[in-house]
């Protein structure tokens, strides 16, 4: 067992008082994460946060910049790109200890798949393969508890005649049935931990060190005791950040390998499905997993009106729509980013369009939207996306909403489109209670209803508010559940923030339209705004800003936890 010096309970760390410098530029042409990686270079640079040190918290770099969560992990991100940041789960980010750390936070490193890539051809000899209790060190990394089992795989990569890599690793074998049984001289262990679990390995931790060859080493790779090597010690994450691998890897000083990356290879393969006649999610994350997409949109949705203090935001009604929206676009709908252009996708519309700062991060988890996309604002010629949707097919927005009443009606005529070309596919359209007063969407309900549009699902985000009151003072439009089932729908009535029950409900199909009504709470997440009618549409102050930032870490934490 290789004594690895990644307890970070040694390291210096920075005295958490230390300022980050001056306050960001909002007047600037430069973009706010681009400010803000300048200001943690310089602190680098001059060697006030020197290697090993660990740098202030996001929240704290939130709060002394006024910025939201987003544009400080993309600071973080840059910064780690380039070599100058580690993050290490669980303990914070770090100033790398410079040649010695290289990290790589979105991608997955495979020797396998970088040799296959090559045309190389290579040999894996199995040298130990055992289950075994987790020593200190592994329990740490693998977040599992000391003496829980893990398996212990040691292996020799040979290319040619030549011992090229000997690797050791301890795999979580938490949630991977069977795992401990996989033939590992024929497959990877990468392919055996998604074959087993049914989960993506979506990223991974590297750090590179130079190493003596000991005993067991030198006998491995055919070289002689303290000849240099190459150390890479590995921790593998799945989607949800779980770790499943923690390894370490020796390479002889001078082997001609190219170690490549491998990329995120996107959705697995969905299952060919005719029009109307399939009941499989998308996928199937956890409860953790659907509530930290959910609370990651919420954590943009505010991001917006905390980068911008020029202009209001719609806040109430997006944040009590991200738990649908981070159920759909995560487990529940086969959207353009797993099909491309395939006329079987499901489709989305969102008729209540002050919610599109909630649509924005959902279509952005869902590889639509990009982090360039978020920093060009919603204002301004630079935009590409706006406070009120704008149609844009390629970023996954259908339709060009704002005025209500409008979205379930052209949802109809997709849903009939389909239909008559014998296409796949569902669509669902998104709108709000007080959107129900609208006489357009009971015409768009009559026409479905008549139509027996069973692809077509109304999903009515309950939050009982609307722009200026109640929605029951406004108009009350008594049983939405009745009125809808009165004309042709199945509906469901369901919990709006329990995701686990969206799945279902959303997932569930008929030989009719479906009428879903998820009851929620206008600013969900946010106490200081629940059910607060002036949040519809809100300019925050200073205060606010602080509660909210405040408020929503402490919320991630209490996910994370369970």
């Amino acid at each position: 067992m290789p004594t690895i010096s990644s307890d970070t309970s040694s390291w210096p760390r920075i005295d958490a008082r230390v300022t980050c410098g001056g306050p960001i530029d909002r007047g600037s042409d430069r973009r706010l994460y681009e400010q803000l990686v300048s200001r943690i270079r310089a602190k680098i640079d001059s060697n006030e946060w020197h290697p090993g040190a660990r740098i202030p918290s996001e929240h704290e770099l939130m709060q002394r910049y006024g910025v939201a969560r987003g544009t400080v992990r993309r600071a973080i991100a840059s910064l780690a790109t380039d070599g100058l940041l580690v993050q290490r789960h669980g303990k914070g980010t770090f100033v790398v200890e410079r040649d010695l750390v290289r990290p790589s936070d979105s991608r997955k490193l495979s020797f396998a798949a970088s040799l296959k890539a090559q045309d190389r051809e290579f040999v894996t000899r199995v040298i130990e393969q055992r289950v075994m209790a987790a020593p200190a060190e592994v329990a740490r990394e693998l977040k599992v508890h000391e003496g829980d089992d893990v398996l212990f795989l040691k292996r020799v990569r040979i290319i040619g005649s030549q011992s090229t890599l000997c690797h050791e690793g301890w795999l979580n074998m938490g949630g991977c049935p069977g795992i401990e049984d996989a033939d590992y001289t024929n497959e990877s262990a990468f392919d055996a931990v998604e074959r087993c679990s049914g989960s993506r390995i979506m990223s991974s931790r590297v750090r590179y060190f130079a190493v003596a060859a000991d005993d067991a080493h030198a006998d491995c790779l055919g070289c002689s005791v303290g000849d240099p090597l190459l150390a890479l010690e590995q921790l593998i994450c799945f989607e949800s950040g779980v770790p499943v691998e923690w390894s370490v890897s020796w390479m002889k000083e001078g082997q001609p390998v190219l170690t490549e990356f491998r990329q995120n290879e996107g959705a697995p393969d969905r299952k060919s499905r005719s029009s109307h006649a399939y009941t499989d999610c998308a996928r199937q994350h956890s409860r953790t997993e659907l509530q930290l997409f959910a609370h990651e949109i919420r954590e943009s949705v505010v991001g917006w009106a905390l980068d911008d203090v020029s202009h209001p935001y719609h806040l109430g009604g997006s944040l009590s729509c991200a738990d649908i929206l981070a159920v759909l676009y995560n487990d529940v709908m086969h959207h353009a980013a797993d099909c491309g252009d395939s006329s079987d996708r499901d489709r989305f519309v969102l008729s209540k369009g002050h919610a599109a700062l909630a649509l924005y991060p959902a279509l952005r988890q869902a590889g639509l939207v990009t982090d360039d996309d978020f920093e060009r604002g919603l204002f301004g010629p630079g935009a590409t996306l706006f406070k009120e949707p704008r149609r844009d097919m390629a970023r996954g927005v259908e339709m060009t909403s704002g005025s209500l009443g409008m979205g379930l009606a052209y949802s109809c005529g997709i849903a009939l489109a389909k239909v008559r070309a014998g296409l796949g596919g569902r669509v669902f359209c998104l709108m709000g209670d007080g959107e129900c007063n609208e006489g357009s969407v009971w015409e768009a309900v009559a026409f479905a209803g008549h139509n027996k549009l069973a692809n077509l699902v109304a999903v009515v985000d309950v939050n009982g508010l609307q722009l200026d009151a109640l929605t029951s003072e406004v108009l009350d439009a008594g049983s939405l559940n009745e009125t809808f089932a009165s004309f042709g729908f199945d509906t469901e009535t369901v919990d709006g923030h329990d995701v686990i029950a969206l799945r279902g409900a959303l997932a569930r199909v008929g030989t009719r339209p479906r009428a879903i009504l998820a009851r929620t709470v206008k600013s969900k997440g946010v106490a200081a705004g629940e059910n607060r009618v002036e949040w519809h549409d809100i300019l925050l102050d200073d205060e606010q800003r602080s509660l909210v930032t405040a408020e929503l870490t402490v919320e991630r934490e209490a996910i994370e936890r369970g």
